[in-house]
């Protein structure tokens, strides 16, 4: 499981504090701030965050478990030509799971066969708000899909994954330093568990995100 040291935790706190006025520093360093991060998690706002971009990707402040993202980047512009339905977590076909994440009063969006859970949205309004205002603001030209070994994925997955021909930029967080992946990264920590627990406390310590950001070219510190 994921637990941070009291050191770890004393650090990440003093990062946070100053990501904001690291932000236009950082922001100055792309070539260009217009990209919509297709996310299977909450990496893809951290990013915006960090950057001081505006937030132009609908899965912000969400998740999907695996089978769902893969539906959904295999297809994009069908699932996002969509109205999506919001439900409660115990209409859900993931409900078990969503219960284990103790995410139960999440709402939940539903895409045709997908399910998305705005983990950090209280109330059903709040999440279609803001997934309609999102939805426009999609960069078609500059696609990034952020992938993980997290939310019930499998070892199948994230080969599937790896072999798709995405129109855009690619890049996937996995559990063990030898690994064959060509858009894979190496997130310590997880060797001996059955998933990546937590991939956004250390969102850019393990490989350059602005080089990826700005030439698609993975480079692990």
């Amino acid at each position: 499981m994921f637990e941070p040291s009291i050191t770890e935790r004393i650090l990440h706190k003093y990062h946070n504090n100053i990501r904001k006025r690291k932000a236009p520093i950082l922001n100055k360093q792309l070539n260009n701030v217009d990209f919509t991060i297709i996310s299977n998690n909450c990496w893809g706002g951290i990013v915006y965050e960090a950057y001081n971009l505006k937030k132009n990707s609908p899965t912000v402040g969400a998740y999907l478990f695996a089978k769902d993202y893969l539906k959904l980047v295999k297809n994009l512009e069908y699932y996002f030509s969509l109205n999506i339905q919001m439900i409660s977590s115990y209409e859900s076909i993931n409900k078990k799971k969503i219960i284990e994440n103790h995410n139960e009063d999440c709402p939940i969006g539903v895409l045709d066969d997908i399910e998305i859970v705005f983990v950090h949205y209280k109330t059903r309004e709040l999440a279609l708000e803001k997934w309609n205002r999102r939805i426009k603001r999609v960069n078609w030209n500059n696609l990034i899909f952020k992938f993980s070994y997290m939310n019930s994925c499998t070892e199948e997955q994230l080969e599937e994954f790896d072999s798709l021909d995405l129109p855009g930029k690619k890049i996937m967080f996995v559990n063990q330093p030898s690994h064959h992946y060509k858009c894979g990264v190496y997130y310590p920590g997880f060797e001996n568990d059955s998933q990546i627990y937590n991939d956004t406390y250390y969102w850019d310590y393990y490989f350059d995100v602005t080089l990826f950001l700005n030439k698609g070219i993975i480079e692990c510190k």
